[in-house]
């Protein structure tokens, strides 16, 4: 195996590669990697046959793909077709080769592994701090009765009470309030702009590769809901309700299932993850299933820190059960 670091632009199917892999996602589409402005991508070859890939997400001598903003992204793998055991010994040598090369090369690096891959003894032996994560998945290729019935009741009562609410598909981003979607991340995230939010989601829908679903009675803006897709995953990326009326979420995720299911466009909603308490119990009123995955962080001379700092999110406020 070698690895080579090559320019975003010398690989000219990047979206091909990623919808035929185990595990490419939307966030490794070129149009993101380009809002992003990643200019390398780490290439891992066997003989002249590309492997696996993984864009770096840099900031100087640091690589941070934090998972609020690039979820699921680590290496992508371009085998199939393997036995169990192949596929198994064949993605650890590839996860120590990248980790290795990433450990050497970078003062500090963050990165998150695509729930398929959960095997992180390459990346502990590389002196990665592995984190437990979630995220909560509602499997679309049940019927859509199915799905309804795995809702809680509060959220069904929800969706009952917006019978005089329409919803409808912004595709030009008339109605949706940026600063409303991105209220929780500027309390809780990185600096994040309006504009690269809005460039991104205007990219998205151009390419169908996402939509905004928005809420409305009496042409009033209830709220709306922003998504992206790939191949096998939907992504809940952006949201947002008016706090003086009743939530109408639930009614856009309903929407929003029933529109997904009957154009085909993926496998799984993915409510993409979150540490937060409240936050997992509502995705999980929505019949959600829990999925494990894994961020991994190195920091050069300062691993005894990073394990004393995994799972600071807040807790200590937050009501314990």
């Amino acid at each position: 195996m070698e690895i080579r670091v090559k320019k975003i632009d010398e690989i000219s199917n990047i979206d091909e590669l990623v919808d035929e892999s185990i595990n490419g996602s939307a966030f490794c589409y070129k149009y993101f990697l380009k809002l992003k402005s990643v200019e390398k991508i780490l290439c891992v070859y066997h003989g002249e046959k590309l492997i696996a890939l993984m864009p770096l997400f840099t900031d100087g001598n640091s690589l941070n793909q934090s998972t609020m903003y690039v979820p699921y992204g680590g290496p992508i793998f371009l085998y199939k077709n393997f036995s169990y055991r192949k596929f198994i010994l064949y993605t650890r040598n590839i996860i120590f080769e990248i980790t290795n090369y990433l450990k050497n090369n970078y003062d500090s690096v963050c990165f998150s592994l695509d729930p398929v891959i959960t095997d992180i003894i390459p990346c502990v032996k590389n002196d990665f701090v592995p984190e437990v994560r979630y995220t909560y998945k509602i499997d679309l290729r049940n019927s859509i009765e199915e799905i309804y019935n795995a809702f809680g009741s509060d959220r069904k009562d929800n969706i009952k009470s917006m019978q005089d609410v329409e919803v409808i598909l912004d595709d030009e981003l008339e109605y949706f309030d940026f600063d409303e979607a991105l209220k929780w991340e500027y309390n809780y995230g990185d600096e994040i702009s309006s504009t690269f939010v809005k460039e991104y989601l205007k990219e998205s829908i151009a390419l169908d590769r996402g939509k905004c679903f928005m809420a409305k009675k009496n042409k009033k803006v209830l709220g709306a809901v922003a998504v992206v897709w790939d191949k096998k995953n939907c992504y809940i990326m952006y949201s947002y309700y008016d706090k003086k009326e009743k939530t109408v979420i639930p009614l856009l995720y309903y929407e929003m299932i029933k529109y997904l299911k009957s154009n085909n466009i993926c496998d799984y909603l993915d409510f993409e993850g979150s540490v937060f308490r409240e936050i997992e119990e509502w995705n999980l009123s929505f019949g959600a299933r829990q999925v494990i995955y894994f961020n991994l962080y190195y920091e050069k001379d300062k691993k005894e820190e990073l394990y004393s700092e995994l799972y600071d999110y807040g807790e200590k406020n937050e009501k314990q059960f």
